[in-house]
């Protein structure tokens, strides 16, 4: 935006202008989550701990505009508390009042208006209205207004507890990603804006306590790229791993690794956190499927307070998805999801070695804490709870607990073999019972009755820790706080503490998680941000 000022964006995945975007990613379905050459290759994780799960693929996006690109676009805010524990963590000027006006900044609420919403921001952001809802969201209304929980329009501004309305950022035929949004034909001509895909950071370049440039491997070659300011935005896994392996992190770790260290940062890689979920699966019936002109999948849910000792408010979650999948299949099983929006338990991120091309090591510790593995176990009885009831039963024939097994996420690989694979079962479990309780046995690796496990605490606990996985709303890594406290690793402007000329400005810097996705306020952090770098006259170190 400033013209005196040149700009190199260093993309590791694929870029693709305005006049070149793929249709799958530019579907309002999130149809790009299923391309593998979106991701990064490699990458795993650990729901709980190394020790206690295996790792399996984790989902991250590798493209032009990150996760925004390929994942479910909701887009909520979190909740004013969000903000206020922000502030009372360290990260002074984040409370609601100070963020609330670059939400509004960022956004074109195609819905409201007034005062805690914009209409002139790049963003737009719309929700399914009622009349079109699929047959499984009204049927949950149902069950709601029969148990007179409030319903939520517009979940960005009226935080009570209820069945909500979800916000998306997309317009009504295409996706509206950060890359969409911010990168548009306009921003890429400007003269002081170089984009360079296809191009991993490999290190960072220092003089005395300052980085001056980074490295990166492009085109197979090793390049150097100088600035006089550089802003890490790699997301909360890949952002602690450059740091960590630039020498900036816990003393020890790095140096076990042969890692020479440039500053003592303990809180890089820790404070891990991302929303647990547990999920329920349900064949619908022809009648109830979401019908084919209505893309988007995510478009009601349930906010609302487990009311379990310490427990902040509108701590938990629960959506219900008509769609599962792009395939055939997919668009006959629905999903229920119950999430912990406020976990208690902290991970972290770890180097397994000090080579770029090596992913680092991911532990979620879901469950870590009693109190989650206590409203995970509340929460699935609440969604066993909506599926038995008389709303929603008549839609279904068949219901499970879901399982990500290695076989169901080959199966969803978006390929011309799994669509006719896919469009042969879908036949098959429709036509023939039978069939149908083998094939979801095999495809979740279970044969569980839900109502004798809901019956068993022992044995819903076991369930709970076996199958929790998690969302993609992963961060926490780098977090801001004040310069007293020595978890902290960037200052609330972003700075990394200690060091000169460099930031991060990504999901990595919460504190906490939001009570939300964390896409919408990623965006505000990068607004909220940049406006600041626009009014500085050179950049400073953080103390």
């Amino acid at each position: 935006a400033q013209s005196s000022r040149s700009v190199l964006l260093i993309e590791a995945g694929r870029d693709y202008p305005p006049n070149e975007i793929p249709a799958d990613i530019l579907d309002t379905y999130c149809t790009s989550y299923y391309n593998p050459d979106y991701k990064w290759p490699g990458l795993k994780a650990h729901w709980r701990t190394r020790d206690t799960s295996p790792a399996v693929g984790l989902e991250q996006g590798r493209v032009i505009g990150g996760g925004s690109t390929v994942m479910g676009m909701v887009a909520l805010r979190g909740t004013p508390d969000d903000y206020a524990e922000w502030e009372a963590l360290g990260a002074r000027g984040w409370g609601w009042q100070d963020v609330l006006p670059y939400f509004v900044k960022l956004e074109n609420d195609l819905d409201f208006g007034g005062a805690l919403h914009g209409r002139a921001g790049p963003i737009p952001i719309r929700r399914t209205p009622r009349e079109q809802w699929p047959p499984l969201s009204r049927a949950v209304f149902a069950y709601a207004a029969e148990r007179q929980v409030p319903y939520i329009a517009d979940m960005n501004a009226d935080f009570r507890d209820g069945y909500c309305s979800l916000p998306i950022s997309a317009w009504p035929t295409r996706r509206a990603s950060s890359a969409l949004c911010y990168l548009d034909a306009a921003t890429r001509a400007r003269k002081n804006l170089t984009i360079l895909a296809s191009a991993l950071v490999t290190g960072l370049i220092f003089e005395g306590r300052s980085v001056v440039g980074v490295t990166a491997a492009v085109g197979g070659q090793q390049r150097t790229f100088r600035a006089r300011e550089v802003v890490l935005s790699a997301g909360a896994i890949h952002s602690p791993a450059i740091l960590m392996r630039a020498g900036i992190g816990p003393a020890k770790e790095l140096r076990a690794l042969g890692i020479d260290v440039v500053a003592d940062r303990p809180g890089v890689g820790a404070n891990l956190q991302n929303h647990p979920l547990l999920f329920v699966g349900v064949h619908l019936r022809g009648p109830a499927r979401q019908p084919k002109s209505l893309r988007p999948h995510p478009v009601t849910c349930f906010r609302y307070s487990s009311n379990m000792p310490g427990c902040p408010p509108s701590d938990m979650y629960i959506a219900a998805h008509s769609k599962s999948s792009w395939n055939a299949l997919g668009e006959q099983i629905a999903n229920f999801n119950a999430t912990i929006f406020k976990p208690a338990s902290r991970g972290r991120v770890s180097l397994v070695s000090p080579r770029p091309q090596d992913m680092p090591r991911v532990e979620f510790n879901f469950c870590g804490e009693e109190t989650d593995l206590l409203r995970l176990m509340d929460g699935f009885r609440r969604v066993v709870a909506i599926v038995a009831s008389e709303h929603v039963r008549p839609l279904y024939d068949a219901v499970f607990p879901v399982q990500f097994t290695d076989r169901l996420r080959l199966l969803n690989r978006r390929t011309r073999a799994n669509a006719i694979k896919t469009a042969v079962l879908a036949r098959l479990v429709d036509a023939v019972p039978a069939f149908r309780d083998y094939a979801f046995s095999r495809l979740t690796s279970t044969r569980t009755d839900l109502a004798t496990l809901v019956a068993d605490d022992e044995r819903l606990a076991e369930h709970v820790r076996r199958n929790v996985g998690g969302t993609f709303h992963v961060c926490g890594t780098c977090r801001m706080g004040g310069p007293d406290d020595p978890g902290a690793v960037v200052d609330p402007s972003g700075r990394v503490r200690g060091i000169g000329g460099l930031r991060v400005v990504d999901a990595s810097i919460m504190p906490t998680v939001p009570r939300g996705n964390t896409n919408i306020p990623t965006v505000m952090i990068a607004e909220k941000i940049a406006a600041e770098m626009v009014g500085e006259q050179r950049p400073t170190p953080a103390t």
